[in-house]
């Protein structure tokens, strides 16, 4: 009925009033030492009497007890007697193939393939952990309720050695894909994808989402000793600090790829790097994709998936008519201090690239950031102005 292996307990069978004292017993006879994790994976049945055995484990152990792999009908048990809340319950993954299914997108992190009419399944690439897939849809849910226009996530599964999740199919095309085929309305596509950021930077979130300003200062200072000294990194983190506290929901990588357009309606997808802040913290995003792209050679251009196929003059223009539209102004100083402004915060950001995705920019190309997020500081910090 019960092993222990590697500091997990595995339980099986059926557990009901006739063995549950024994059950009980062997239980609490573990030597345990902070939070206990079960593997329910083989477990048949259980009654209230072995359900009390839980509550009594969870008072001697004072810490989280972890029930995984638990069957549906099992899983049923524990959500009707209100154990979901008691303990950390997580239901076995069902098995998954994507054989014969038709690849509808690729990404850094997996595959995209549609099911059926009115389902997806994205498939996270081998390296990606559960930690980091759960996140992404208890992120996305969260989203959805708090009014965020996204995709309903239903559930996780396994597919071979890799993780998916299973979303509901958008009959829609990415909005990238839809300006690259339809350049004469560029700056048309761009202002209706600029107003749509600012309208979801009206929704505010609770705690379900990081800070993502204390997350980049604390995440800033793995940089000491690899590409900064301990004062510059001090001064880029100051110029983060800078940055006013909000509880505004952030997309996290909101650029004109991450949106979806179905029937005029604009849905966000791949929310893995969503929080809470400021907006100039989502800024960034379309910032690093096209105002930093100005000043790379056209070959550098092509490279990167955002820009390819775009000229210099297209690609200034998509920058320009975001930054304008959401800023709701044409004052050219007024621009001018805020583009300084984002520039700075992107900098002081995209260098974590350093840490995060080693080899993904130059030393040389890393040391400009670095210098230019502590130019900006040197000048003297400013409110950000919008």
């Amino acid at each position: 009925m019960i092993e222990e292996a590697n500091d997990i307990i595995k339980i099986s069978g059926r557990i009901d009033s006739t063995n549950a004292t024994q059950f009980e017993e062997e239980m609490l006879a573990f030597d345990i030492k902070g939070d206990v994790t079960i593997d329910a994976r083989e477990l048949e049945y259980i009654s209230s009497a072995g359900l009390r055995v839980f509550l009594k484990l969870k008072k001697k152990a004072d810490a989280n007890v972890n029930v995984t792999n638990v069957s549906p009908e099992i899983y049923d048990i524990f959500e009707v007697t209100g154990f979901t809340s008691i303990l950390n319950v997580k239901k076995a993954l069902r098995n998954m193939s994507v054989n014969g299914l038709e690849v509808i997108g690729k990404g850094a992190t997996g595959t995209v393939y549609r099911i059926d009419n009115e389902t997806i399944i994205k498939v996270f690439n081998e390296n990606v952990g559960l930690n980091l897939i759960n996140n992404e849809g208890k992120k996305a849910k969260a989203a959805f309720i708090f009014g965020v226009p996204t995709a309903i996530s239903y559930d996780t599964v396994k597919v071979g050695n890799c993780y998916g999740v299973i979303y509901e199919l958008l009959n829609a095309k990415d909005l990238l894909t839809i300006i690259r085929n339809d350049k004469e309305h560029i700056e048309e596509h761009v202002k209706n994808f600029a107003l749509k950021i600012k309208s979801m930077h009206q929704i505010e979130v609770d705690d379900t989402f990081n800070d993502i300003k204390q997350g980049t200062i604390d995440y800033l200072g793995s940089l000491e000793g690899l590409i900064c000294s301990a004062d510059e990194v001090k001064k880029i983190r100051a110029v983060i600090g800078n940055i006013p506290d909000r509880n505004t929901f952030i997309h996290g990588d909101a650029h004109i790829g991450n949106v979806m357009v179905q029937k005029g309606e604009y849905m966000f997808i791949d929310l893995s790097s969503s929080g809470k802040g400021h907006p100039i913290l989502d800024l960034v995003s379309m910032c690093s994709c096209f105002k930093l792209s100005q000043s790379l050679s056209q070959e550098a251009r092509e490279a990167r998936e955002i820009t390819r196929g775009f000229s210099l003059s297209e690609i200034e223009l998509i920058w320009n008519t975001f930054f304008k539209t959401y800023l709701g102004t044409n004052d050219e100083n007024y621009l001018k201090k805020a583009e300084e402004q984002i520039l700075a915060v992107t900098y002081s950001r995209i260098i974590l690239a350093a840490v995060a995705i080693p080899g993904l920019f130059s030393e040389n190309k890393l040391e400009s950031f670095k210098s230019k997020a502590i130019e900006y500081y040197d000048k003297g910090l400013k409110p950000i102005c919008f």
